[in-house]
């Protein structure tokens, strides 16, 4: 199969997953769809295994009949090889096939329940047998009674009918032992579920681009493996990654903590043809109850989440694993626990690489010490090296890989390298393309110096370092610009003084008329805390302005979101542009000078449909119906006012537009919807278990109080005065950094 076919075959198992957007949070439907193609290819494998086993006597297993003697006998014999060969046994009517069929019969097509009990039946057909921990509760999260499906049994039963049937379609190419086509199709899902999860990528996925600089380098020299370990192993793609490196790996070995994804990665496991016996993955927390302990591994790859808890007990002063460096990491911070446990679990002649938030290259205390011991006592680091911003999904921070080799032919120094401007700037994301992933393993393998990108520091230096591993002190990655135009600096000084100024006038203009004192100085932090507590004034009014004859405003008027505006739905379509769902990086927005605009995130509405109401124009107001926390549904993080290409809304989300500007003013209503008042009435109605919800019918109940448009416009153009100068001191701040930087270099050059 070319990449054609193969990109084809991700779009078609990518439109199937999509039958379910709209009705469940990402990570949910991802469960379905991945559980469902996991079942295709159980199926699959078991129909090809039984025809092999059968081909003497010139049948197929789909032929037998199960019902009579003969049929059963064979099905007999056929299972208790099945189940040694493949680690599990399905009868000829529980294949995928089979049941799709009936599922879209003209009649008696109602296959739920059996669906269910198949499903079941593949767990127990291991139970007794050597397979049977590797296909335990594998089908767990497949939950055919959710009300997510339908609201009624029948609804249920047709989509999942449907989507059966069009994965029947495929055809997965099974007996072609030379590709690997539905891995690679698995892995792309993954990625693709990954890619729309927000937070929560980062608890089963580790980007490919990182993938493979993580395998390359434990496989540095070798051509095949004994064994490979991941202790915080997420879907697996990470160890599988490794495979493509050498010509054989004889067993992989991971712990996982999160049962969903614990079983994500033993399906992954199968999918790849990764035999039963090859692979032991368990679920536990791996800090506090290890699973192999008592093993050592060739090749160690991690991505651990960052800086994440843990109990940091006493008792674990006792663990052979953290008793010979006289500290534990922090509990707030468990980032140099796995690293204490990775390094007790690494063979004599073994490599371990290991992503890494950047503060385990800097910060003191009990990590300071850990540090120190591993370089000095142990001098066990290899290499560091950093990584770009933005690369992983759910965090935007530049990352490292930290590198441990017990036996290290170099061990005079320790290299470093500055991969953090190597990289291709593909939005949402940066990427590191096949360029910057060489350029990094052939200097590590080659332990190459490079000007402004890599640098072999002596022991000597680290220690002089305090043992701060902050790669910029080993590496000056300035590369020198153009040359400073210092009229043009000083141009730019005395037009943000003047605009500074002009501000300044204005808002002490209103802090008079409201008998409030004018916000001195330029720190910005002080000015923010200003602007919370005049906003949460003004919203309580507590204070009020002046009309222009001197009297008072109206009284504000109480008035349900209903009523005074209109709302509509979120796309589920599957056009290449609409490529998102789940939780939008962009939480609830509002427009302001453009009727177009892209948020060069996730799932976002088409402007050019204008029938369904999807334009996005001045003033409209953009809301998720989902997140993490009660806090977070419906949240404002970011308020556009730059005018941009276009816009997607995604499934997730639904849009509000006020009936007039009359009665809303734009510019006050981005205060009013962020106000902390509107957000407690949002809190109020967040309802859920793992996700919080907000109904769109629920919301537009809320009541809120507006005061007369010209006093809108009078507390929008206050407020705006006091963001105007926060905005100001940042300007001046990043202007004279920037400057600053560029002089002295211009200087010292």
């Amino acid at each position: 199969m070319g990449d054609e076919d193969k990109k084809q075959l991700e779009q078609k198992l990518w439109d199937i997953a999509n039958e379910l957007r709209g009705k469940m949070d990402a990570d949910e439907f991802r469960d379905y769809i991945l559980g469902f193609i996991f079942y295709k290819y159980l199926s699959e494998k078991m129909a090809s295994y039984g025809n092999k086993l059968l081909a003497e006597d010139g049948i197929t297993y789909l032929s037998l009949d199960e019902n009579s003697a003969d049929g059963a006998e064979y099905l007999d014999a056929i299972k208790d090889e099945s189940v040694e060969k493949l680690g599990y046994f399905l009868k000829p009517s529980e294949l995928f096939g089979e049941v799709a069929k009936r599922g879209n019969g003209d009649t008696d097509n109602f296959i739920l329940e059996d669906l269910t009990q198949i499903l079941r039946n593949v767990e127990q057909s291991t139970m007794g047998y050597e397979s049977e921990d590797d296909f335990e509760g594998l089908f767990d999260d497949l939950d055919l009674t959710s009300k997510k499906l339908g609201k009624t049994e029948k609804a249920k039963n047709t989509l999942i009918a449907k989507i059966l049937f069009h994965l029947d379609q495929i055809n997965f190419d099974l007996d072609n032992t030379e590709s690997d086509v539905l891995g690679d199709a698995y892995e792309y899902l993954i990625g693709q579920f990954a890619a729309n999860a927000g937070k929560k990528a980062g608890e089963f996925y580790t980007p490919q681009q990182v993938s493979k600089i993580l395998a390359k380098i434990v496989t540095t020299g070798k051509s095949k493996l004994k064994s490979v370990y991941d202790p915080t192993c997420g879907s697996g793609s990470l160890l599988l990654r490794v495979t493509k490196e050498v010509d054989n790996v004889s067993n992989f070995y991971g712990q996982e903590s999160i049962h969903t994804t614990y079983n994500l990665a033993r399906m992954n496991m199968i999918l790849h043809d990764v035999h039963y016996r090859k692979f032991d993955i368990k679920q536990e927390d791996t800090l506090e109850r290890p699973q192999h302990i008592n093993e050592s591994f060739e090749a160690i790859v991690a991505n651990p989440p960052f800086s994440a808890k843990w109990s940091a007990n006493e008792l674990h002063m006792s663990d052979d694993r953290f008793s010979q460096y006289g500290r534990l990491a922090p509990k707030s911070k468990a980032d140099f626990a796995f690293i204490q446990h990775m390094i007790h679990q690494l063979d004599e002649n073994g490599i371990m690489a290991i992503v890494c938030p950047p503060g385990v290259l800097y910060r003191g205390a009990a990590e300071g010490h850990i540090r120190k011991y591993l370089i000095e006592d142990k001098n066990y680091l290899d290499a560091v090296i950093g990584l770009p911003e933005n690369i992983f999904y759910g965090t935007g921070i530049p990352t490292c890989i930290l590198v441990f080799k017990k036996c290290r032919e170099d061990s005079g120094n320790i290299l470093f390298i500055d991969a953090s401007n190597e990289f291709k700037k593909v939005k949402p994301k940066n990427k590191l393309i096949s360029e910057n992933i060489n350029k990094i393993v052939n200097t590590y393998r080659n332990r190459k110096v490079i000007q402004k990108y890599s640098h072999l520091a002596s022991l000597d230096e680290v220690k002089g370092n305090g043992y701060n591993l902050n790669i910029s002190r080993y590496i000056d990655a300035f590369v020198r610009g153009k040359a400073v135009n210092l009229n043009n600096i000083v141009e730019l000084s005395i037009e943000l003084d003047r605009l500074s100024v002009k501000n300044d006038k204005r808002l002490g203009e209103y802090c008079a008329e409201l008998d409030l004192p004018f916000p001195q100085g330029n720190n910005k932090n002080l000015l923010k805390q200003f602007r919370k507590s005049i906003t949460q004034k003004i919203f309580n009014q507590e204070i009020r302005f002046k009309s222009d004859s001197g009297g008072d405003f109206p009284n504000w008027t109480e008035k349900v979101l209903g009523n005074i505006g209109n709302t509509f739905n979120g796309l589920t379509g599957k056009t290449k542009k609409d490529f998102g769902f789940g939780k939008p990086f962009i939480e609830y927005v509002q427009i302001f000078n453009s009727t177009k605009i892209n948020i060069n995130n996730f799932g976002l509405v088409d402007v050019k449909d204008d029938e369904n109401q999807k334009t996005a124009q001045y003033g409209d107001i953009f809301f998720t119906t989902s997140s993490e926390t009660p806090d977070e549904v419906g949240y404002s993080s970011v308020l556009l006012d730059v005018v941009v290409d276009e816009l997607y809304l995604n499934s997730f989300c639904f849009g509000f537009r006020p009936n007039s500007p009359d009665e809303i003013n734009p510019k006050f209503s981005q205060y009013l919807f962020r106000s902390d008042e509107f957000r407690r009435q949002v809190r109020r109605l967040a309802q859920g278990s793992t996700r919080y919800n907000i109904s769109k019918i629920e919301l537009m109940k809320t009541a809120i109080e507006l005061p007369s448009l010209k006093e809108q416009i009078r507390i929008a153009e206050f407020l705006s005065s006091i963001d105007k100068k926060i905005e100001q001191i940042e300007s001046q701040i990043d202007a004279s950094l920037q400057n600053e930087n560029k002089l002295i270099h211009r200087i010292f050059e």
